[in-house]
């Protein structure tokens, strides 16, 4: 008996061991790298807290599919903005989005800023750094650990670079602006096991992350010293503006430089999850649509019976409509959409007859991007 406990005991020590696994900093980028995901906007049976708790826990994410997107790290010299970005390491390049700066400091894969449109989608290039930076990795990462990070943005804008509409908005006409944007990050991995994705299955640590962000607008008005800044941000009534809370479940393994999966979840309700990223591993069935880096809107299933989703991908900051037409060019449904990044939605379309119809997708200033078919089937 107590040798059949011995061996229980060393038996679950082993598998303990192997399990809770440590992330190195083996698995940060380095230039020349491409890292590969696949975006599921509307996961369905996705279950990201198990019965039992997170402790050995087994997961299952087979079901996943989605649009195939990819990052390609290269030199930072390699960006048309590096010079506004010394310290920085690597960068990835995007010709809608623009270019993302990164360094690696004393273990943390860091996130120092980027060139290209603004974040709050008022229409102008710019080099944004973040000061200070944010940690997008630490290694190494083991159970147990938790850790705090904190970044904040500060973009003085002239007005004479606004939009005419948006500077005819204010009471007063203002000599410049400036958004002041600031972001708070807290991470604890409390949970390991193993995870399955179309194509593998791998040992993972699992963070929590929980991130709040607050972007306010000031102008300023006066003259000389008798010119201050006036907080516009509830009053103006821009979409951007204001607090917002994100909350991920991220799941590393030291097997891959991409992460296993990225879930996001309701605030309010963990259980719920809202979109999964997660790493692409060949399995060309589960992929619906590769990301070629231009705007695009792509609406699926298709054909479809009675509901779609849409997924607004590689946009600048901004509103945009979604029509869908008939066959004779009449509109029979309309709807807009505020994108900051990619969005994924979810439309009814039981009321459409049966047959083809258009899509497309239109920007603020009535610029049509994209027009794609559409078929609705009925049973």
């Amino acid at each position: 008996m107590r040798l059949s406990i011995l061996v229980l005991l060393f038996s679950c020590c082993a598998f303990i061991g192997s399990a809770q696994i440590t992330i190195t900093s083996a698995t940060f980028p380095v230039a020349g790298d491409t890292l590969r995901t696949v975006i599921d906007g509307l996961p369905s049976n996705i279950v990201v807290n198990p019965a039992g708790g997170a402790i050995g826990a087994n997961w299952d994410f087979s079901s996943l599919q989605g649009v195939l997107n990819q990052s390609v790290y290269q030199p930072a010299s390699a960006g048309a903005g590096a010079a506004s970005f010394p310290n920085a390491d690597l960068v990835t390049i995007s010709g809608v989005t623009g270019e993302n700066y990164y360094n690696v400091v004393d273990g943390s894969f860091q996130f120092i800023g980027y060139q290209g449109p603004d974040p709050a989608g008022l229409g102008i290039d710019l080099a944004v750094n973040i000061n200070p930076s944010l940690q997008e990795r630490i290694a190494p990462l083991d159970f147990g650990d938790t850790y705090t990070d904190e970044g904040a943005v500060l973009l003085p804008v002239s007005a004479d670079d606004l939009p005419g509409a948006l500077v005819d908005s204010f009471a007063i006409t203002p000599d410049s602006l400036r958004l002041r944007l600031s972001i708070d990050r807290t991470a604890f991995v409390e949970g390991w096991g193993t995870m399955t994705i179309p194509g593998g299955t791998y040992d993972v640590l699992r963070e929590k992350r929980i991130e709040e962000s607050e972007a306010r607008l000031d102008i300023k008005v006066g003259i000389g010293p008798f010119s201050e800044w006036v907080d516009v941000t509830d009053i103006i009534g821009l979409e951007f503006l204001g607090k917002d809370t994100t909350t991920t479940y991220r799941f590393y393994s030291e097997d891959s430089k991409e992460l296993i999966a990225i879930a996001t979840v309701d605030n309010e309700n963990n259980d719920l999850v809202r979109l999964v990223e997660y790493k692409y591993n060949d399995v060309t069935t589960n992929i619906r649509y590769v990301n070629n880096g231009k705007p695009d809107l792509l609406a699926y299933p298709n054909p479809a019976i009675e509901d779609i989703r849409l997924e607004f991908m590689n946009l600048p900051a901004g509103t945009y409509t979604v029509k869908i037409l008939n066959i004779l060019g009449i509109e029979v449904w309309e709807e807009n959409y505020y994108v900051q990044g990619d969005l994924m939605a979810e439309v009814d379309i039981s009321k459409l007859r049966k047959g083809t119809y258009l899509y497309s997708l239109v920007n603020q200033n009535g610029k049509t991007i994209s027009t794609k078919r559409l078929i609705v089937m009925r049973p």
